[in-house]
């Protein structure tokens, strides 16, 4: 994987930073990604550089329930490039803050941190791991935060994000309101074997979902109606001209 470096120095929601990258064809970085770029020394000085600076927007979200402690943490989320990845979870823990030592010890919040970083089989060392060789922070000065049962009430949608704070702190927010809490984001390049969205000419090609979707012009139109009532296969070049074949 590789990082992209930011566009600018522009704050933006992360509903803001969503559309940007959608437009720009460009997959917006999650929190597990950011865990895929640690052995980048590149990347890690750029991100600590924006945990520095502000604070980094992720395009993972955590959708709390009104009346219970459930939750959905969603990767990717509103992106057109690449596919939301959705974990349910019973369980998402009041952390006000709470620290990484000590949410790990409960079996709530560690299935909560496997969430984050999308790795079901992580341990609590592995976890630690993560979280400490990307802020430079030991677990005990790392924070997670997350609404309460009431805040959860007034608003569902939180976005996640990442920052250095109090001289020698490290805070994971899933407490920021996802139309507020401006800061920077970036884009990253994923290896193509796995990329499952290509773009071409405003075509996508979704090879996961086996789907090919086309702008619908006017004169496309024409030309599929016409070769279908010739009862000829249809071929679309990549710059979406159509023939017979």
């Amino acid at each position: 994987m590789k990082l992209i470096p930011r566009p600018d120095n522009q704050y933006r929601t992360q509903e803001q930073w969503i559309q940007y990258y959608n437009e720009k064809k460009q997959r917006m970085i999650s929190l597990p990604d950011v865990f895929k770029l640690l052995n980048n020394r590149e990347a890690l000085e750029s991100l600590r550089k924006d945990f520095q600076d502000r604070w980094l927007v992720t395009s993972t979200r955590v959708v709390y329930n009104t009346d219970n402690l459930s939750a959905e943490v969603i990767h990717n989320v509103g992106s057109t490039v690449t596919k939301e990845k959705v974990i349910k979870l019973k369980e998402v823990p009041e952390c006000r803050p709470t620290y990484l030592n000590k949410l790990v010890e409960t079996d709530a919040g560690l299935t909560y941190l496997k969430a984050l970083i999308d790795n079901d089989k992580a341990t609590k060392e592995q976890i630690i791991d993560l979280f400490t060789t990307l802020s430079g922070k030991q677990a005990n000065k790392i924070r997670l935060w997350t609404p309460t049962q009431s805040e959860r009430s007034n608003k569902q949608i939180r976005s996640v994000g990442i920052y250095f704070y109090d001289f020698d702190g490290f805070y994971v927010d899933a407490d920021v309101w996802f139309g507020s809490g401006n800061g920077v984001s970036h884009g990253v390049i994923i290896n193509s074997a796995k990329q499952s969205k290509f773009f071409s000419n405003k075509a996508t090609f979704d090879i996961e979902e086996k789907i090919i979707t086309i702008p619908m012009t006017n004169k496309i139109k024409k030309d599929i109606e016409k070769q279908q009532k010739l009862k000829k296969k249809i071929k679309i070049k990549w710059n979406l001209e159509v023939e017979i074949r």
